[in-house]
């Protein structure tokens, strides 16, 4: 009776492919398309608890780090108040997702080509000190220092929505991605509704948002190094510290990095702190551009299996398509409905307090939490993973006409739009990460989702900064004139605009300016909201053309129904399995 141990089965078939000739250390691999055969052939295995946990732990992981980005993203105008600084504020968001953006395909390569325990369990740690320091910043620049330490968790994002897809069966990876979509939706609900109330309680009541982080970050790191423990580590031959180093990509990856980090620091620095034709914005955007076309030629002719590995291209299009739309719905997501819908509550009077707009984001997160499970459910049962996202990134195009057109007397019809946004949420949050790790072999898994996250994380990045230009751009030219036109019109002495214009922007103090009367407040209040509606709507508009392109490219992804089957890549069982057609 000829046995192999479930390990053996998922990596006999990518043994044989080390090939020296392609550069040391490296792995030639085929495209998951071309092993149907053996995929299809592959036998079921029963799962425990232990596969469970494992994934358990790894979605705890995903909404820990959704929590890291919703829950400041939401209140940031009150922590402006507190803390000041609105001019590089917008580094609370920017600064964790930079690190995402530009180490996950790093970290993802390192996961898959050394070992995904450590690469998953540590850097939470060091998110938990960085929790710490922003808990108990002192300026805007000490708590962005902290949220940067906290970043260096969120690139895990490439291990952690890695290891739900490789411990259950192919067959479930829309289902494992849902897991950890429905995950992330229970941590932006926590964020929203925590940070809200936290916030709420004082000027200061933010900082225990990351004190709850801190927490998370903790448990984490336990989980981790607790329950995790997978029979094999990586895919490749035991190799030497220069065949390791030449297999993690050290040019492409130096070349990504340094093109990220400047094209997202220059978009930062436009969006409020300089003026896009100021050094601190060209010469970090013209580097940035010319490293990122010097990375592209070098992925493409320099070696053939770097962070953007050929074989992702093999078989379909499918990661090429998937990627540019996961990088609109991370434009959308991150700048626009974590960031700004919020911040149209408040400045546009539907309501005056972090706890009221907290309740109002919870049809967002709500509905994100409810259609989850039963889209990756639907995915799973059906094995078409197309059809849902032609429909959510549809439903993404109508939230854009709907928010292009606000007013400020759209207060209960914005909570409806928030409903329809988180439908449209739901399918690209399951399913784009499923559809990308089903064009990488196993030895690239992490890589692929990397990148993934990455490009989703970099457009939430240039999203938040080119919203953040047009919004600021447009209130700089009409907020105080329109709002100052009008207290005066409204019978307001024009020595008392700059106190008027200071308590608007502050929300303290509007009692005390001179001159002040219900019916001059009235007239003021209502040109600022209509001010800002009018540089909202300018925002929108500017994402739905994306819309428009990241539809057309689902529309173009090819089905991978062939491809989901019984096969474990990475089973935590400890059973015995017999060869098929053995006894």
């Amino acid at each position: 009776m000829a046995e192999k141990t479930v390990d053996a089965i998922t990596t006999e078939t990518y043994e044989h492919a080390h090939d020296q000739h392609h550069g040391p250390g490296t792995l030639d691999t085929a495209a998951p398309m071309e092993h149907i055969a053996e995929l299809q052939a592959a036998e079921h295995i029963d799962l425990t608890w232990r596969s469970w946990v494992v994934v358990f732990v790894a979605c705890f992981a995903v909404m820990a780090q959704v929590f890291v980005v919703v829950a400041a993203g939401s209140v940031i105008a009150f922590i402006i108040r507190d803390l000041g600084d609105p001019s590089i504020a917008g580094w609370i968001i920017q600064g964790p997702l930079l690190v995402q953006a530009v180490l996950s395909p790093f970290v993802g390569r390192l996961s898959d080509v050394l070992d995904r325990k450590w690469l998953a369990a540590l850097p939470p740690l060091i998110a938990f000190a960085g929790a710490c320091i922003s808990a108990k910043a002192t300026s805007m620049s000490m708590l962005i220092g902290g949220g940067i330490l906290i970043g260096i968790t969120l690139p895990t994002i490439s291990i952690t929505q890695a290891i739900p897809s490789e411990v259950l069966p192919l067959k479930y990876r829309a289902l494992a991605n849902g897991f950890a979509g429905w995950a992330g939706s229970i941590g932006g609900v926590i964020a929203s509704l925590s940070a809200g109330a936290l916030t709420n309680q004082n000027a200061g009541g933010w900082r225990g948002i990351f004190w709850v982080q801190a927490a998370f970050h903790l448990m984490t790191a336990l989980g981790f190094l607790i329950f995790y423990w997978p029979k094999r580590h990586s895919d490749y031959p035991r190799m030497s510290f220069k065949e390791c180093l030449w297999a993690i990509d050290p040019i492409g990856t130096l070349l990504y990095i340094s093109s990220a980090a400047l094209l997202l620091l220059a978009l930062d620095w436009a969006a409020g702190a300089y003026h896009w034709s100021d050094p601190h914005v060209a010469a970090p955007l013209g580097v940035g551009f010319g490293l990122l076309a010097a990375f592209c030629l070098y992925e493409w002719k320099g070696r053939d299996d770097g962070i953007i590995a050929h074989v992702f291209f093999k078989g379909s299009p499918n990661f090429a398509l998937a990627n540019g739309a996961y990088a609109v719905e991370g434009w959308i997501f991150y700048s626009a409905v974590n960031s700004v819908t919020p911040q149209m509550a408040l400045n546009l009077g539907f309501a005056d307090s972090s706890w009221i707009i907290s309740l109002r984001q919870l049809a967002f997160t709500g509905m994100i939490l409810l259609v989850v499970m039963p889209i990756a459910w639907y995915s799973t049962k059906t094995k078409d993973l197309k059809w849902p996202l032609v429909v959510t990134f549809s439903v993404f195009g109508i939230v854009c006409i709907l928010y292009g057109n606000i007013t400020p007397g759209w207060n209960n019809a914005q909570i409806g739009i928030n409903v329809i946004s988180g439908l449209g949420q739901a399918g690209p949050l399951t399913l784009i990460p499923a559809l990308v790790q089903f064009t990488a072999p196993h030895a690239y898994l992490s890589t692929a989702t990397g990148f993934a996250f990455s490009a989703r994380a970099i457009g939430g990045a240039f999203g938040s900064a080119v919203l953040d230009a047009i919004i600021n751009g447009k209130l700089a030219g009409t907020w105080a004139p329109k709002v100052s036109a009008a207290a005066i019109g409204a019978g307001l002495p024009a020595t008392s605009i700059p106190a008027l214009l200071e308590g608007l922007e502050t929300g303290v103090g509007l009692t005390k300016v001179p001159g002040i009367t219900p019916a001059i407040l009235g007239a003021a209040a209502d040109a600022s909201h209509w001010a800002y509606a009018h540089a909202y709507r300018l925002a929108w508009w500017s994402i739905f053309p994306f819309v428009i392109i990241a539809l057309v490219a689902v529309l173009c992804l090819k089905g991978v129904k062939e491809l989901m089957t019984e096969r474990v890549e990475a089973s935590v069982e400890k059973e015995v399995v017999h060869e098929k057609g053995q006894a």
